[in-house]
């Protein structure tokens, strides 16, 4: 069993439907808007989970639980610089209703990343930024 390691957590409170936050997490063309360009593909559990950029940028996994419109957990894998181990990671979206909103308003989105094993602290910072990057880009675009 692998002893996964919390690495980095980013939140962001949306204001749209829990729903329309998921379709944003999901739908590739969404995703150009606010994930650096890239296409995201989403399959369903024990399937692919894709990043693509058209300048060869991307990240790779499998789908490890898809529970729409609320949680989505994959494995993530980019490629490492040269003379770097990457240790195996998997990030998971979780997605709730903000309680004190009126019904269906506004979604807080937390993405949260695990490893198994030691990450450069240059390499914990790039994760840390890509997904507070990433997670601000969500909210100007449903915004």
């Amino acid at each position: 069993m692998k002893d996964w390691r919390l690495s980095s957590a980013t939140e962001v409170v949306v204001d749209v439907s829990v729903e329309r936050l998921w379709t944003a997490l999901i739908t590739p063309d969404d995703a150009r808007h606010y994930f650096m360009g890239a296409r995201v593909t989403v399959g369903e559990p024990g399937e692919a989970y894709r990043v693509e950029r058209d300048d060869g940028w991307g990240a790779a996994g499998i789908v490890l639980a898809k529970e729409p419109p609320r949680r989505l957990r994959v494995t993530w894998e980019i490629k490492a610089p040269p003379g770097v181990t990457m240790p195996n990671c998997e990030v998971e979206f979780a997605i709730e209703p903000v309680a004190r909103a009126p019904a269906g308003t506004r979604a807080k989105l937390t993405v949260s990343a695990y490893v198994d094993g030691p990450l450069s602290p240059e390499l914990a910072q790039a994760g840390r930024t890509g997904w507070s990057m990433i997670t601000r880009n969500l909210k100007a675009h449903l915004g």
